[in-house]
């Protein structure tokens, strides 16, 4: 009877907490409900957006994948925009101009081998034209690990437009006529709606194998104006233009690296090479190599050969505009790799393919203006402390002949000259754009090509604009 007792009386408790605890959850759920009515503004948003990069990349169950954040879709457009644009290579598009030979083995041009016999350049060296950076790119691209045949899987879009090639009839004949790009943003716009509107096209890139400047006509300037009116159409104000020289007021351009004659296919070639450039004999302090600009009264190239002419035995000098050396890297090299500096003035514009002749053949580049190097190519060359690979000589002080560079280079040591070779070594791969159909392992993997380091710094890019633009919709 007690015991019965006692269990009711427990019982009764229980039965009184849980009447309490329930109307303290009640009462609580009242409270929140009656706050959140009147002050909508306490509630807390949680965002469940990734913050980093590296969260980007990695699956909600903590998987990595090689691949998340990296997939890009390519448009397959209509051969008229690229393909088609090779078959007029044979003098269609300017009378004058047969890129025919330019564009074999995947835009890397006719193999030295077959015209020298040098046993340097005997294998993965090419007469590669500097504007053929788009078929390049298409090449690798096609290739790309990575790539993806959903759109709405995409992290970035590749539009392979050969806008450079395109722009040869705009550029160099009188009888102009308008290019693609109008018709480019149409076929967009009808077939590729929902990715196109996404991001506004801030997730979309192409490239432009040429410098900015070529396709930045103003869109009421006449055809008697330089150029194509491709970068400011304002359909493709968002989109990122890969180009060969950026200009630098703009935050669409992005400057990549000029096509050199060196594609290696196996991490043993490239081994081989930094191997030359390394102990090869440097019998010149200097060396200058270009065609002199005398129509161009600001041009510093005049007084530079002189001064090479004044140096001696100290400097090599290759006057390309007596020998051809645009599609042939042989005579090129085998100066640039008896240098310990190699001078670096502008030329037509701030850049020049020289730069990265110079880097892969070891021959610290001197420059004598931010935008031929520091302001260009940030994915790819150093930011900081740029002159731990390169020395920099303000142009004035050439002009006003107050700056001897004998004087200048002379005063480098030999401990200091390795030093920046050193650094120099590990900017090559960068600099570079390998085969295609490279099946090494080693070369594809361990080593970042100038095409890699390109895929790279878009999707960064891409990745930092969905996150800020995220952030900006939370906040909202």
């Amino acid at each position: 009877m007690v015991a019965q007792s006692l269990g009711f009386d427990q019982m009764l408790k229980t039965s009184r907490s849980s009447k309490l605890m329930y109307c303290c959850i009640i009462s609580s759920l009242v409270v929140i409900l009656i706050t959140t009515w009147a002050c909508p503004e306490s509630q807390v948003r949680v965002s469940t957006r990734p913050h980093t990069f590296e969260e980007l990349v990695t699956t909600p169950s903590g998987i990595n994948d090689p691949c998340a954040g990296k997939r890009i879709y390519m448009y397959d457009l209509p051969p008229k925009f690229n393909v088609a644009l090779l078959k007029r290579c044979g003098k269609k598009l300017v009378k004058w101009i047969d890129f025919c030979p330019h564009m074999q083995n995947y835009g890397f041009g006719q193999m030295v081998s077959k015209s020298t016999d040098a046993p340097l350049f005997a294998k993965d060296w090419y007469g590669t034209d500097a504007y053929m950076l788009e078929v390049i790119f298409r090449a690798r691209m096609q290739r790309y690990k990575c790539l993806t045949n959903s759109e709405s899987e995409a992290d970035a879009y590749f539009i392979p437009y050969f806008a450079g090639i395109d722009a040869l009839n705009s550029l160099y004949t009188d009888n102009r006529t308008e290019t693609l790009g109008p018709e480019l943003v149409a076929w967009l716009q009808d077939n590729a709606t929902d990715s196109w509107q996404r991001h506004g096209g801030h997730d979309h890139f192409l490239i432009a194998g040429r410098t900015a400047y070529d396709f930045a006509r103003p869109l009421e300037g006449s055809f008697d104006n330089w150029g194509t009116t491709l970068l400011n159409l304002p359909e493709l104000a968002n989109i990122t233009d890969l180009t060969l020289e950026s200009r630098k007021w703009s935050g669409m351009d992005q400057a990549i690296p000029y096509p050199t004659g060196f594609h290696p296919a196996t991490a043993g070639s490239l081994r081989k090479w930094t191997h030359q450039v390394l102990t090869v004999s440097r019998r010149y302090l200097f060396a200058f190599s270009g065609a002199l600009r005398p129509s161009m009264t600001t041009s510093i190239r005049g007084s530079l050969y002189d001064q090479c002419l004044r140096a001696t035995t100290r400097c090599s000098l290759l006057d390309c505009s007596k020998i051809k050396c645009s599609h042939n890297p042989v005579p090129i090299y085998s100066k640039l790799l008896l240098a310990e500096f190699c001078l670096q003035p502008r030329g037509d514009t701030a850049t020049r393919r020289s730069v990265f002749d110079s880097i892969i053949a070891g021959c610290i580049p001197v420059f004598f203006h931010e935008d031929t190097a520091y302001n260009q190519y940030s994915w790819h060359l150093p930011t900081t402390d740029p002159q731990k690979f390169s020395v920099f000589i303000p142009e004035e002080g050439i002009k006003n002949g107050s700056i001897v560079v004998e004087e200048v280079l002379g005063s480098y040591s030999k401990s200091r000259i390795s030093e920046m070779r050193d650094e120099l070594i590990k900017l090559i791969p960068g600099s570079l754009y390998r085969h295609p159909d490279s099946r090494d392992a080693v070369l594809t993997e361990k080593f970042r090509d100038a095409f890699d380091l390109s895929i790279d710094g878009m999707l960064k890019k891409v990745a930092s604009f969905k996150l800020s633009n995220s952030a900006t919709t939370v906040r909202s």
